[in-house]
C-alpha cells in the first residue's frame, strides 16, 4: 500500500498549483525558527490547551497530523478491532486504519473535520465506541473549543493555518491525561521527540494566534467569494457549498463525460494542478480545488478557461 496522493503530486507541477491545501508561503517561517530558544515544550502544550479548552496535560506533541493519526491508531489497536469511514476522505485518514490491521466494523469513527476534500462539516454516525478526528481545518471555520468528541482523540497540524509544511510540528489531543501520558510513551520506542527548535518555533507562531489567524482568513474568504461566485457550470459535491476554507470538491460533469484521472492529466499537461476523486476513495466527475493561494483568482479562471476548451 502507497500513498498515491503524495506519488502523483511528486510528479505533477504546474504554475497554477490548485493541489496545496495549506497555506504555504504566506508567512516566512524562518522569523519564528530566529527566535527558538530551548525549553518551550510545557509552553507550547499550554498554547495548544488554551486554543482547545484542555488540560496542557492532554496534549502529546508529534511530528505532524500524520504521525499523529498513525500513534493513535497503533495506541487503540489493542482496544478496537474495526473501524468507520465515509468517503469522500482523504486518503491518509481511509488508508491508514487498515495498515494497523483495522477492519471494517463500528468501533472506531475515524475522519476529517471539517471534510477534506468536500470543505464540510462531517455527519457522525448514530454508534461508535471511539473517534479519531483530524481537525486540520476547522480552525478555518470554527474555534477549535467549540467541538467535544466523547471519548475521541483529535489530531492537528501547523501545516494549513500557519502555512508550516516545512515546521513538521502536530499534535493530539488525548480525551485525558493518562491517555496522553500512553502515548507520549511511544516516543524513544516507535517515534522521537519533536525538535525543540521545532517546539520553539511552533511557541513563537501560537504568540502570534490571532494575527496570524485574521490573514489567512482574509486570504481564504477572498478566494471563497471567487469560488462560489465565479464557478461556471461547476457545482459542488452532494449540491452542498463549501465552507470558507481550503478546500472543495468540484463536479465538472456540465462540462465533459470523461474519468477524473484523464482530467486531472489533462489539466497538468496545461499547467493547471488540481487532484482526481480517485485520491479521496471515490469515483466520479470530481478534482479537488485549493483555494490557499494569493494567485487563486487567476488560476481558478485557468481551470474553467481549460475546462471550457475540453471536447
Amino acid at each position: 500500500m502507497n500513498c498515491e496522493t503524495i506519488d502523483w503530486l511528486n510528479k505533477h507541477s504546474g504554475k497554477y498549483e490548485l493541489s496545496h491545501s495549506g497555506m504555504s508561503g504566506v508567512f516566512d517561517l524562518k522569523e519564528y525558527f530566529n527566535k527558538s530558544t530551548p525549553g518551550h515544550e510545557t509552553d507550547l502544550k499550554e498554547q495548544i490547551g488554551d486554543l482547545h479548552g484542555v488540560d496542557a496535560k492532554n496534549v502529546v506533541l508529534t511530528h505532524g497530523a500524520t504521525e499523529a493519526f498513525s500513534m493513535v491508531l497503533y495506541h487503540l489497536r489493542a482496544k478496537y478491532n474495526t473501524f468507520i469511514v465515509n468517503k469522500p476522505e482523504y486518503e491518509m485518514i481511509y488508508k491508514t486504519p487498515e495498515i494497523f490491521g483495522y477492519k471494517k466494523g463500528n468501533e472506531l469513527f475515524v475522519a476529517s473535520n471539517p471534510n477534506n476534500p468536500t470543505g464540510t462539516l462531517i455527519k457522525f454516525p448514530d454508534t461508535y465506541s471511539s473517534c479519531l478526528i483530524d481537525e486540520t481545518f476547522m480552525e478555518f471555520v470554527e474555534k477549535l473549543d467549540k467541538y467535544r468528541y466523547s471519548n475521541g482523540y483529535i489530531v492537528n497540524t501547523f501545516t494549513k493555518v500557519y502555512g508550516g509544511g516545512d515546521l513538521r510540528l502536530g499534535y493530539i489531543i488525548a480525551p485525558d491525561k493518562d491517555e496522553a501520558a500512553k502515548l507520549e510513551g511511544f516516543k524513544g520506542l516507535i517515534t522521537e521527540d519533536v525538535s525543540w527548535i521545532n517546539v520553539s518555533a511552533g511557541y513563537e507562531i501560537l504568540k502570534k494566534h490571532d494575527e496570524l489567524l485574521a490573514n489567512v482568513k482574509e486570504i481564504i474568504n477572498s478566494n471563497h467569494k471567487v469560488l462560489t461566485r465565479e464557478k461556471g457550470k461547476l457545482k459542488f459535491y452532494g449540491g452542498k457549498d463549501p465552507l470558507a476554507m481550503p478546500v472543495s470538491f468540484v463536479d465538472y460533469s456540465e462540462y465533459i463525460a470523461e474519468g477524473s484521472e484523464s482530467i486531472s492529466e489533462k489539466l497538468a499537461k496545461k499547467g493547471i494542478i488540481a487532484l482526481p476523486a480517485k485520491y479521496f476513495g471515490i469515483s466520479g466527475p470530481y478534482l479537488r480545488v485549493c483555494i490557499t493561494g494569493k494567485d487563486f483568482p487567476e488560476a481558478y479562471r485557468a481551470l474553467l478557461n481549460a475546462l471550457e476548451g475540453m471536447e
